[in-house]
């Protein structure tokens, strides 16, 4: 984890909190509603209340790199029949086997429109990739890194 923060600003004043108006995640909606939800819960436990007129706010985006092997299911496997039955045989199906992943959070100063707090969370998650396992990943690196958020707001 590598984290940064504002020297100047008094993050202990926070109390506050919401989610960046537009938040360009680079996820799927789905996904990006679980990290939202992770956040929340965070920072419900740590005090934070979500507000129309909050003190910070909540923006993240990830960077990936999707590895994947061929996918030799049922569906794929038979190439002689395929050539028999004059299908496009060129076609290399693919399936995820590993998301490798870098998960920006940043905290924004509502009053000065500043960058606060950030934390880069490296991460990589493995097949079988399942919206559980997805919620459990992100929670827990999200606890870890809003942990961190909480100590240096509190120092």
């Amino acid at each position: 984890m590598n984290i940064q923060y504002e020297e100047n600003l008094d993050l202990s004043s926070y109390k506050t909190y919401n989610f960046y108006p537009v938040i360009d995640s680079k996820l799927p909606e789905d996904e990006t509603k679980t990290i939202m939800q992770a956040v929340a819960l965070q920072l419900f436990k740590q005090g934070y209340k979500k507000s129309e007129t909050p003190d910070f706010y909540v923006n993240f985006f990830v960077e990936e790199s999707t590895f994947y092997k061929p996918d030799i299911s049922e569906d794929n496997k038979n190439y002689t029949e395929a050539r028999k039955k004059k299908e496009d045989t060129s076609k290399v199906y693919l399936k995820t086997t590993a998301i490798d992943q870098l998960l920006y959070l940043d905290i924004v100063d509502v009053q000065n429109d500043q960058l606060a707090w950030n934390v880069i969370i490296e991460g990589s998650i493995e097949d079988p990739i399942t919206h559980e396992k997805l919620f459990q990943y992100y929670s827990e690196k999200i606890e870890k890194a809003l942990t961190k958020f909480y100590e240096t707001s509190n120092q």
